[in-house]
């Protein structure tokens, strides 16, 4: 009772947490706790390749025997112990709400304190310094210009040590309140066994954003996001003034998800090149190449106008649903080998894909353009229209959302359930790293390329359909939509940075703005092709920033 009274209430708090958390875990052990052990004895023992058939099953049916003892306890017991959790969690909250509450407090004065000081402090600098310079004015000499310079220098040393002293001790007092907040949610973690109810769950997160939240992170995280808003709202308060409607209806939103599925599937193959600090120009004559070769294949007749070497090709003996499926493999082949080139220049000789892509761009449009004299290749057959690019119902929506939806979720996998998703940002973060722990930066390298050209194929593939009568020159400029879609989105041009989900939203964004700018009144193409070039610079900008804080 003596060494109770001497605690402080922290660490008396500790200690019956301990104490209470210690009932908990006897009251589980014969149950809910032996439940968890023998289910991993049980996949142990099935994963021994030393153990045969018959002794894995035995020691298997022994485990289960126990295991029926286990949840009979834990059964018995499920009540008493649902209680005592409910109770414990209930002094733990209001324990530690007294206890931040109290460091709040204590905190805003301290802050206050800090701050009074150091603006008193930092007027004290301001008129040692201009007193000093006063004198130096005074006695100018031969050393004047070295001497001002010495003590302007001295001013921002002594200033910034003072900012940086009282920002270090307002942050204590913040990391000093966070550690509460963690004491509480890891009580009550263990006492839930291991798992934070919902509420608390949503609170620790919140608590966490706030810790770490500022402002200067914030706008460098999203100050385009903000810009880009703000442009909605404004081009909103604009249509509606000339028109009387709301500028996002359903016709609107449908539209903006109708032209942005094909382009999905090149934001999210270059994604993969920008995730490895490269990028890639061609996008635009593979999805011309892409769309003509499948253009050609699924013609209402079978009878292409295009020529090869002013011959037109004809798939009349062919029936419709193979000839799609031609069409689609033979684009995707194709983008794949152009791709592939590129890549094994940029892997195997270190060339910048900049350089790569430019080359294997020039080539794929001057050999396209010149074998077919850039001629169109024909309507699409009404049927496959619909299949590929048609209208689902009443909705509006265009199937080609599904497809986007599919090829979404796809590369999501790829990158983030994968080994080679996981090699690739780490490639992207430090090849010279990735290098020294045994992956191999040439095969990542090749995988990534080899990737975007089939969904380069892909997307090529739909967008030609969907847009109809194609030839060599579709495409041209798609490079720019699906660059500025990943770095808005927030794939890093410094490499090893980037999400799935950033790129769709990216994709979205920059599809959005192609939307809403005629509605502020920028209906000339020549003009939104500028702001567009702004929007790319900023979200740059702002990646760069970013790189450079890190640094």
């Amino acid at each position: 009772m003596e060494n109770t009274m001497q605690l402080s209430p922290l660490e008396q708090f500790q200690k019956e947490v301990e104490k209470r958390q210690a009932e908990l875990n006897d009251l589980r052990l014969d149950g809910v706790t032996k439940i968890e052990n023998l289910k991993n004895e049980i996949t142990n023992v099935k994963k021994n390749k030393q153990l045969d058939a018959e002794t894995k099953g035995k020691l298997v049916e022994q485990s289960k025997k126990e295991l029926l003892e286990a949840k009979q306890v834990r059964d018995e017991r499920k009540e008493d112990v649902k209680a005592k959790v409910n109770e414990f969690i209930a002094y733990i909250k209001t324990t530690t709400d007294g206890f931040i509450n109290t460091k709040k407090e204590d905190n805003k004065t301290k802050i206050a304190e800090l701050k009074a000081k150091f603006n008193e402090d930092l007027a004290s600098e301001n008129e040692r310094y201009k007193k000093a310079l006063e004198e130096l004015n005074a006695n100018k000499d031969e050393n004047y210009s070295n001497k001002l310079k010495d003590l302007r220098v001295e001013h921002r040393q002594l200033s910034g040590d003072l900012k940086v002293n009282y920002a270090d001790k307002v942050d204590k007092l913040k990391d000093e309140l966070h550690q509460l907040y963690l004491m509480r949610f890891n009580a009550i973690e263990a006492a839930n066994n291991k798992r934070l109810p919902i509420v608390d769950d949503a609170h620790q997160k919140a608590e966490n954003y706030l810790y770490g939240f500022s402002w200067r992170k914030f706008l460098l995280n999203n100050g385009l996001y903000l810009a880009i808003i703000a442009m909605l709202i404004v081009a909103i308060i604009m249509y509606a003034a000339q028109r009387g409607g709301f500028l996002l209806s359903w016709t609107t939103i449908v539209l903006i998800l109708n032209q942005t599925a094909p382009k999905v599937f090149l934001a999210l193959g270059v994604a993969g090149l920008i995730v490895l600090a490269g990028t890639d120009l061609s996008i635009g004559r593979l999805v011309g190449l892409s769309a003509v070769l499948t253009g050609m294949m699924v013609t209402t007749t079978g009878e292409t106008s295009v020529e090869f070497f002013g011959v037109s090709p004809s798939f009349v003996g062919m029936p419709l649903g193979l000839r799609v499926v031609f069409g689609f493999l033979l684009s995707i082949v194709a983008c794949v080998v152009i791709t592939s080139i590129a890549g094994f220049f940029s892997a195997k000789f270190k060339m910048h894909p900049f350089i790569s892509t430019l080359a294997t761009q020039l080539f794929t449009f001057g050999m396209l353009a010149g074998i077919t004299g850039n001629s169109f290749t024909g309507s699409p057959d009404s049927g496959v229209v619909q299949a590929v690019s048609g209208v689902m119902g009443s909705s509006g929506i265009s199937v080609m959302v599904i497809y986007a939806i599919i090829g979404i979720a796809a590369v999501w996998f790829i990158w983030n359930k994968t080994t080679f998703g996981k090699n690739m940002f780490a490639v992207g973060g430090n090849p010279e790293a990735a290098t020294v722990s045994g992956i191999s930066v040439f095969w990542v390298t090749m995988f990534v390329f080899i990737l975007a050209g089939v969904l380069y194929g892909i997307g090529g593939s739909i967008y030609g359909i969907y847009t109809g009568n194609v030839r060599a020159q579709t495409g041209q400029g798609m490079e720019t939509d699906a660059i500025a879609a990943c770095v808005v989105g927030g794939v890093s041009f410094t490499g090893g940075v980037g999400k799935v989900r950033g790129v769709v939203i990216g994709a979205l964004l920059f599809q959005m703005i192609t939307v809403i700018l005629p509605y502020l009144g920028i209906t000339d193409t020549n003009y939104q092709l500028a702001i567009k070039g702004v929007i790319v610079l900023a979200a740059v900008a702002l990646d760069c920033a970013k790189y450079l804080k890190k640094k």
